[in-house]
């Protein structure tokens, strides 16, 4: 028992886990494999595969700890501030090289590479882009590449030691309270913390694959370009800005994809819609696809399950804005957040108007109506106020809504209980 990687899921996405599982194991059989769940079954069916853990039962936080993340983190962000315990429970076991994969990468080749590298190394990472594009054409615009970090936590490999030790639980300290989205500090969920790798382990520890056929991505799609070679996928530079060389495809994120669509033979995204789909994915794609079409059973098991931490207890949603509220509301700490009696966090909230059907955790085109009017209607908000103050106080007000620009910032929005 030397090897093992694992993924996180919440308990719907356990299918998709499997899937992958499936794929690691079809090139890598000497390759344990295990699948965290994040929240919980309200009724627990008898029977899990072997390689499901649910991560609350191995969790070294209290009861209190751990609803106070599951609450105030969303699914994404309470999935990941998890990722160094799991690390941690599994070199406990006895594993020597521990590998984390998305539950939405699929493996096409062995991983020898990774497990050779961490012989030598404590820990690899790959990063976002490999290559240095002086005219950059990425989907993902450079300055959010910058504020989501230098590297793609979809993969991370660690070998158990004093050193990663360290590192692990450095990580879930901060990942504690810091493990948000949000770009007004500089965070990014877990992933952005790894920016301090370099400096922490230097070039004797740590290993940057720029490997093109690892992590291969949406956001770097527009770098690298899919082509058969015998019997095997390769992956060379699409761009000419960069020495030409190829690699073979490994494992390819796909982030960002509709799986429930891909199960009815349907390759879509949920997101990043001014994606470029490229010709020579296909090569990869297709082959995810038919994956998921092939064992769909596995997929529909659980896809209908609700995440467990995404409602009150009487059923109403949870909004992003409540989580982050929540948490700067200090005085409701000591509180079960999910509750909705009275003198609770939904008490307050609902007090004040917060409630309503209406989901309001994200902005765009598609779920906002006439973004372009209401945007001019914003512009001549300000330009009034412009009038009204002059000059040098509108300067510091615009300043000024850097603080307030964070839902944590508005606690005074509802009254603490006595």
């Amino acid at each position: 028992m030397t090897d093992c990687a694992f993924t996180i899921v919440a308990k719907n996405y356990i299918g998709l886990g499997q899937i992958l599982e499936h794929s690691l194991r079809q090139h890598n059989p000497d390759v344990d494999f295990k699948i965290f769940v994040a929240d919980e079954f309200e009724n627990m069916p008898q029977e899990f595969p072997s390689s499901i853990i649910f991560a609350k039962t191995i969790s070294p936080f209290t009861e209190e700890e751990w609803r106070d993340m599951a609450f105030k983190y969303d699914l994404t962000e309470f999935c990941t501030c998890i990722k160094p315990l799991c690390f941690q429970y599994l070199m406990k076991q006895g594993y020597e090289k521990v590998l984390y994969f998305d539950p939405d990468i699929y493996v096409f080749s062995p991983i020898d590479e990774i497990l050779l590298r961490l012989d030598q190394y404590e820990m690899t990472l790959t990063p976002q882009v490999v290559g240095i594009h002086p005219v950059y054409q990425g989907e993902h615009p450079e300055w959010a590449m910058n504020v989501n970090g230098i590297f793609n936590l979809g993969f991370c490999g660690m070998r158990n030691s004093k050193v990663t030790d360290a590192i692990l639980d450095w990580w879930q300290k901060r990942l504690i309270d810091n493990c948000f989205a949000d770009r007004s500090v500089g965070n990014f969920t877990d992933q952005k913390w790894m920016d301090w790798m370099p400096g922490f382990l230097g070039s004797e520890s740590l290993y940057v694959f720029h490997h093109l056929g690892m992590n291969m991505a949406p956001w770097n799609y527009f770098e690298r370009e899919l082509y058969m070679e015998g019997e095997s996928i390769m992956v060379k530079f699409r761009t000419d800005d960069n020495p030409q060389r190829s690699d073979k495809l490994v494992f390819l994120h796909f982030a960002g994809y509709d799986y429930k669509q891909m199960e009815q033979g349907i390759i879509s995204r949920k997101r990043i819609e001014e994606l470029k789909e490229y010709d020579d994915l296909k090569l990869a794609t297709d082959i995810y696809r038919e994956a998921i079409v092939k064992q769909r059973k596995l997929f529909d098991e659980y896809i209908l399950q609700e995440y467990s931490y995404g409602k009150y207890d009487n059923g109403t949603p949870i909004a992003a804005f409540h989580r982050r509220l929540y948490h700067g509301a200090l005085g409701f700490h000591n509180t079960d957040p999910f509750s909705t009696s009275i003198g609770s966090f939904y008490a307050a909230i609902s007090k004040k108007g917060m409630i309503i059907d209406e989901k309001l955790d994200s902005l765009s085109r598609k779920n906002i109506q006439g973004l372009d009017k209401k945007k001019k209607m914003i512009a001549y908000l300000f330009r009034t106020l412009f009038f009204l103050m002059g000059y040098k106080r509108y300067v510091l007000f615009v300043k000024s809504l850097y603080f307030y620009c964070r839902p944590e910032l508005h606690t005074f929005l509802i009254k603490y209980p006595k």
